[in-house]
């Protein structure tokens, strides 16, 4: 119960569900690269504004609720097809640039989180340690 506690109570359930979206999201920006000269492909994308303010939403309630009773389990990220760009003639909007961009971003916002998540972790071993057995 008490390990439970330290591990889900804190902000370390928000963290790891960054670093999952952001590795999906990895997974589909390389999908998109690895399909940039498949005619017919279309783009994919998740929704990170609609994703951000789920977890903002869940956070809010997290704050309102009894610890505990809000997980972030139930948060998921839908994929998207943007539509931004210059459409090319079988409609789909290729910009090697903006992939590179969005996948060297997406990488540094993972490294990120995975950076925050190893300190809480390590802080967490670091309480466990100098309990008293």
């Amino acid at each position: 119960m008490f390990i439970d506690r330290l591990l889900n109570e804190g902000n370390a359930p928000l963290i790891s569900k960054m670093v999952q979206f952001t590795e999906k999201r990895h997974d589909v920006i390389a999908e998109n690269v690895a399909n940039i000269s498949t005619p017919g492909y279309v783009q994919k994308d998740l929704d990170v504004k609609e994703f951000q303010n789920q977890l903002r939403r869940r956070v809010q309630e997290r704050m309102r609720s009894s610890n505990g009773s809000r997980s972030f389990d139930d948060i998921s990220s839908e994929i998207d097809v943007p539509v931004a760009g210059m459409l090319f003639h079988d409609r789909s909007n290729r910009s090697v640039e903006t992939l590179m961009s969005n996948m060297g971003s997406n990488a540094l916002k993972h490294n990120f989180f995975v950076e925050l998540l190893r300190k809480q972790y390590d802080s967490i071993q670091s309480v466990l340690r100098e309990r008293v057995a």
